[in-house]
């Protein structure tokens, strides 16, 4: 039974299963992080465009339109009947792990450094916020203002005051609605920071409930810390070699925010941001060793900066990259969808409606910008600067044009 921080537990692993990122793998009743006894249970073809091309605009479909000499080009699609809808986004779920450690009861710095926090984990100055007040206020402030099209749930690391972990978060993900901004606000207001720091095993159990909860829409897991992994040491390596990158395989995504008190973990915090999907570059260290060495993740440690202040900017980066750029293909009213007769359509928050080139010259994550489809082309995809440009704009909306020729990036 994972209990203590002297309890051996296996590393999860993923059980073998072939998984495209839009597809499921497994079935819902069989865990695939196999091998971890959780003891208690505290309780995501063709030449490429001009160079510097944007996916905006719609001259990206024709290499021979009207130049304004009246050549009386013909058009096949001037007259088409086209029916333009409101582009419903794909949603978000979003399993936030925190560290509720005896260290989050410290100031963090510099009322209080990290060496002091480690020797006498209180307050030194009960007129200043905690490590844990600071991070309970801006989680949630951060889920109140999601869309209600995204889904949140919350688990914590400890769950006994030593090293348990578990299999079910303490509020299960669903839609933020006014229930369960409620029922995370609750759950947060009663937590009492104590005990020890199981990562691996808390970030395990939240991959594993996330892969086997039927949901729809891309997966997401944001790991919290304030410090290393103290209860499974001997296991980093390989949750980080191989449990993180399974996890990514079967479409979840894992962010890291290291608050004060990690300093000497950058480099695991930021192997794992790094294999899970979300490094702040792809030129960012990671490496092993030196331990307090490592950027790929929201390192939050500077004494220089404001905890609340930098804390509140990361979950609104992960808030904005976890809004997506994946929007429901709709279906037309009667009959089948001819998929060479959509087109995608962006419209500013403060300007006109800009049309998409579908960009398939090369993968999305790859240098891609405009659309593509899914593979099973139920929904489209933003791609490259397209998809910035949309995700930075809150404001925005996309649409999607049915019945008329998609425009297509020359090729």
């Amino acid at each position: 039974m994972y209990q203590s921080a002297h309890s051996r537990y296996l590393v999860l692993a993923l059980a073998a299963c072939a998984v495209s990122m839009y597809a499921a793998c497994g079935s819902s009743d069989e865990s695939v992080f196999n091998g971890v006894d959780a003891g208690d249970d505290g309780a995501s073809s063709g030449s490429s465009g001009s160079s510097g091309s944007s996916g905006f605009g719609g001259d990206g479909g024709s290499s021979s339109g009207s130049s304004g000499s009246g050549d009386g080009g013909f058009d096949p699609d001037a007259a088409c009947a086209a029916s333009t809808v409101a582009a419903k986004r794909a949603p978000a779920n979003i399993l936030f792990i925190i560290d509720r450690s005896g260290s989050m009861n410290c100031n963090p710095p510099p009322t209080t450094t990290t060496a002091a926090c480690e020797s006498f984990p209180a307050k030194a100055d009960v007129n200043l916020p905690s490590k844990w007040e600071i991070t309970r206020d801006a989680l949630k402030q951060a889920i109140a203002a999601m869309p209600t099209t995204n889904s949140v749930g919350l688990t914590y690391f400890n769950t006994d005051d030593d090293c348990g972990v578990q299999t079910t978060p303490s509020v299960a993900v669903r839609s933020v609605d006014a229930t369960q901004i409620t029922s995370v606000n609750t759950s947060l207001d009663a937590v009492v920071p104590k005990g020890l720091t199981p990562i691996v095993g808390g970030v395990t159990l939240g991959y594993n409930h996330l892969n086997v909860t039927p949901m729809t829409g891309k997966k997401f897991l944001v790991l919290i810390t304030d410090g290393a992994e103290t209860c499974a040491e001997s296991q980093t390596d390989a949750f980080v070699a191989t449990t993180v990158k399974n996890a990514v395989s079967v479409g979840i995504k894992t962010f890291v925010i290291g608050a004060p008190g990690s300093e000497d973990a950058r480099a695991f915090l930021s192997q794992v941001a790094f294999n899970g999907g979300t490094p702040s570059s792809a030129a960012c260290v990671h490496a092993p060793t030196p331990a307090n060495v490592g950027n790929c993740h929201f390192d939050l440690t500077n004494s220089a900066v404001n905890l609340a202040t930098e804390l509140n900017k990361a979950l609104d980066t992960i808030a904005r990259e976890a809004i997506g750029c994946e929007f429901d293909v709709p279906q037309p009213d009667g009959g089948t969808i001819d998929y060479d007769k959509v087109n995608v359509v962006y419209t500013p928050a403060n300007g006109a409606p800009q049309q998409l080139v579908q960009d398939t010259s090369k993968p999305c994550d790859a240098g891609a910008d405009g659309w593509q489809y899914t593979p099973d082309r139920s929904r489209v995809v933003l791609c490259g600067q397209t998809c910035t440009t949309a995700k930075n704009d809150p404001g925005g909306s996309v649409s999607i044009a049915l019945g008329c020729a998609t425009k297509v990036r020359p090729r």
